[in-house]
C-alpha cells in the first residue's frame, strides 16, 4: 500500500502492514499514518491532533504549531470560533473529556472520509485506504452502477455503504457516531458592500502575508475575478510573490495572457508566461496512484507546475465561487429533482435519498444555491482536485476561510453576480482604480451575457434552459 504527500490514515485499530513512504505515530489511542515528507504538518498536542497547513490572518507570523497551541484549553465553542478564522487545508481532532470530535477546513480541501462500524474507526484522506485496511469493499445495496463507475459522492454520501465524507460546515461526533452541522447557526446580517470589501481585503492581505512568510508564493494572473482579487491582495507583500499565467492554446487563454500583462505592467511586476504541452510532461506510475478519483490531466498539470515551482506555494482562487452566485439566476422554487440536475446526477431513488438527507440538515440562514455550491461542489470537486495536486505541489486558496466566506455572503445576492461582482469591484478600487478598469473576462460569452442582462432577458433564458435541462453546470 502506498501513501502520498498530504494523505493520512487515522484509526483506533493497529496498522500492522507496510505502507510505502509512510510513517506511523501513536497518540491518544489512535494510530496515525502520514507521508514521510509531512512531519511539519502533523501536530500532536495534549488534546488535539492536527494535520495539514493552516494560516491565521490575525497572527500572520504564527506557525502551524503556534496556531494549534492557541486552541488548547478552549471550550468546543471557542475552538469553533477560532478555526472559523483559519485559512488553509487541514483536519483537526479534538479530545474533550471523554468525547472526540473531528473537524476539517472551511470547504473540505483536505478530504476526510470516515468509517465507524461497531468499534472500528477510520478517518482517511481517501476511501480506498479504508477499503484496503478493512479488507473488503461494500457498496450501498441500491447504488446505481454509474455512481460506482464515476466514483460520485453527493454531499457526504459516497457509493460505499460504510464510508461517509466529512463535508463543509459539519463536524463528526465520534462517541455518538453523528455528523453535526455547526454552521450557520443564525441568519447572516446584511452588511454594506464597502465595509465587507475593506474587511475581506484585510483578511486576504494578511493571509497571503502569512503564506509568504513560510515559502515563496506564486499567484496565477488571468482575466477572471478571483485571480485579480488575489493579485490586488498581494501587492502589499509582493517581495516574496511571483506572478505567472498559463498560455492555454485557446481564445480564452490568449485573453488571459493579454490581460495578465496589462495588470502586471501597470504595477511594474514581472510576469512569467508558461507555454506548455501536457503530452511532454512525464507522468507518474499509474500503479502507484493513491487517490480514489484519479484525473490524468490534473496529475499532468500538477507535474508541470512542480517543474516550474518546486517546494513553493501555489495560490489559486477556488472557493471564491461560493460567494459569486455561480448557479444564479434559477427558478425560485428548486425541487429535489432540480438539485439532482444541478449536481449532474440522475434523479433516481438513490440520488434523491442522498439529496433529501442533506436537505434535512439545512436551514434558511444561507441561500440554498450557495449552500449547494459550498457543501457539495467544493469538497467533492475542488477537494478532489487538491488531493491530486498536493501529491506534487502545495496548492492553497486564501478564500478557504469560513469567516471570510461568511462576510462575503452577508451582502445582497444581486451584488454578488458571478459576472458583475460589486463587492469584488469595490476591493479592486480600494487597491487601485485601474484594477477595476482593465477588462474582466473579455470573451464572446461574457459579452453575450452582458447584452442579455442589459436587455433583461438573461433570467428568462436561464429559466427556460434550466427547465429544458439544457444548462451546463
Amino acid at each position: 500500500m502506498d501513501i502520498s504527500p498530504f494523505q493520512y490514515i487515522i484509526s483506533n485499530k493497529k496498522i500492522d502492514f507496510p505502507i510505502n513512504h509512510g510513517e506511523i505515530f501513536f497518540h491518544n489511542n489512535l494510530n496515525i499514518v502520514i507521508h514521510s515528507s509531512n512531519h511539519e504538518n502533523l501536530i500532536l498536542s495534549n488534546t488535539i491532533i492536527f494535520f495539514g497547513e493552516c494560516f491565521d490572518y490575525e497572527n500572520p507570523s504564527f506557525t502551524n504549531k503556534e496556531i494549534i497551541d492557541k486552541l488548547e484549553g478552549l471550550s468546543l465553542e471557542e475552538k469553533i470560533e477560532r478555526i472559523n478564522k483559519l485559512t488553509g487545508f487541514f483536519i483537526l481532532i479534538f479530545f474533550e473529556n471523554t468525547n472526540t470530535y473531528i473537524f476539517n477546513d472551511a470547504s473540505g480541501q483536505l478530504e476526510a472520509y470516515i468509517s465507524h462500524v461497531d468499534d472500528k474507526f477510520y478517518v482517511t484522506a481517501q476511501p480506498n485506504f479504508i477499503n484496503d485496511l478493512s479488507g473488503n469493499t461494500v457498496y450501498h445495496d441500491d447504488v446505481p452502477q454509474y455512481i460506482i463507475d464515476k466514483k460520485i459522492t453527493m454531499f457526504q454520501k459516497t457509493p460505499f455503504k460504510f464510508i461517509d465524507k466529512l463535508i463543509s460546515n459539519f463536524y463528526y461526533d465520534v462517541n455518538n457516531k453523528k455528523y453535526i452541522r455547526f454552521y450557520p447557526v443564525s441568519p447572516l446580517p446584511l452588511i454594506n458592500n464597502h465595509t465587507v470589501a475593506e474587511k475581506a481585503l484585510n483578511i486576504l492581505e494578511n493571509s497571503l502575508k502569512s503564506m509568504a512568510l513560510r515559502k515563496k508564493i506564486n499567484i496565477a494572473v488571468t482575466a477572471g475575478w478571483d485571480s485579480r482579487i488575489l493579485f490586488a491582495a498581494s501587492v502589499k507583500n509582493a517581495e516574496n510573490v511571483d506572478y505567472y499565467v498559463l498560455n492555454h492554446n485557446t481564445e480564452d487563454g490568449r485573453q488571459d495572457v493579454k490581460i495578465a500583462k496589462q495588470i502586471t505592467d501597470h504595477f511594474s511586476k514581472e510576469l512569467k508566461v508558461i507555454d506548455y504541452d501536457l503530452s511532454l510532461v512525464n507522468d507518474i506510475d499509474k500503479s502507484k496512484i493513491t487517490v480514489w478519483k484519479d484525473d490524468e490531466k490534473g496529475r499532468k498539470m500538477s507535474g508541470l507546475m512542480n517543474i516550474h515551482f518546486p517546494d513553493q506555494y501555489l495560490i489559486n482562487g477556488n472557493i471564491s465561487e461560493v460567494a459569486r452566485n455561480f448557479y444564479d439566476p434559477l427558478p425560485k422554487n428548486i425541487s429535489v429533482s432540480d438539485i439532482c440536475y444541478i449536481l449532474g446526477i440522475k434523479d433516481g431513488s438513490y440520488e434523491k435519498k442522498a439529496v433529501n438527507e442533506w436537505l434535512k440538515t439545512t436551514n434558511n440562514h444561507i441561500h440554498l444555491l450557495d449552500s449547494i455550491y459550498w457543501e457539495h461542489k467544493m469538497p467533492n470537486w475542488a477537494g478532489n482536485s487538491k488531493s491530486i495536486s498536493n501529491m506534487y505541489n502545495i496548492v492553497i486558496s486564501p478564500f478557504n476561510n469560513r469567516y471570510l466566506l461568511n462576510l462575503l455572503l452577508s451582502t445582497k445576492r444581486k451584488d454578488r453576480d458571478k459576472y458583475f461582482h460589486k463587492i469584488y469591484e469595490n476591493i479592486l478600487k480600494i487597491v487601485d482604480e485601474n484594477l477595476a478598469k482593465i477588462p474582466l473576462n473579455p470573451t464572446k460569452k461574457h459579452a453575450q451575457i452582458s447584452r442579455m442582462k442589459k436587455l433583461h432577458v438573461y433570467p428568462v433564458y436561464r429559466y427556460f434552459f434550466f427547465k429544458l435541462r439544457k444548462l451546463k453546470f
